[in-house]
């Protein structure tokens, strides 16, 4: 079973090697999960590479918190729509698209998160 949430492969290293797996060996792995639609790189805005678990998940995109490295999954559907609408102008069939919207967190900033007791 892989991993759930964002995960470098170090992470997903450590989940498989109780199966003996190698780091190597998921090191070589990864490019043939993300070919296969199994995972795929998320979070690269960061300093770490992050990927995700992408088979059988809708797609969806992040907002990232450039203090603590917070993430929020989000689906937007005016941006699904603004990519097509900009793909089609351009010729373009769309094959994979990532967004990432970086910002500061309210924790970060001292304010609690919406909907939630500051005291």
């Amino acid at each position: 079973m892989l991993r759930s949430g964002h995960y470098d492969i170090d992470e997903l290293a450590a989940d498989v090697r109780k199966d003996g797996i190698s780091k190597a060996t998921v090191y070589r792995a990864v490019p043939l999960l993300m070919e296969a639609g199994i995972i795929q790189p998320t979070v690269l805005s960061g300093e770490r590479r992050l990927y995700e678990t992408s088979f059988g998940h809708e797609h969806h995109d992040h907002l990232i918190c450039s203090r603590c490295g917070a993430v929020v999954e989000f689906q937007f559907e005016a941006f699904a729509m603004l990519e097509r609408e900009v793909a089609a102008k351009h010729g373009y069939r769309l094959t994979a698209h990532f967004h990432e919207l970086i910002g500061v967190c309210p924790r970060c900033e001292g304010t609690p998160p919406a909907g939630e007791d500051p005291g």
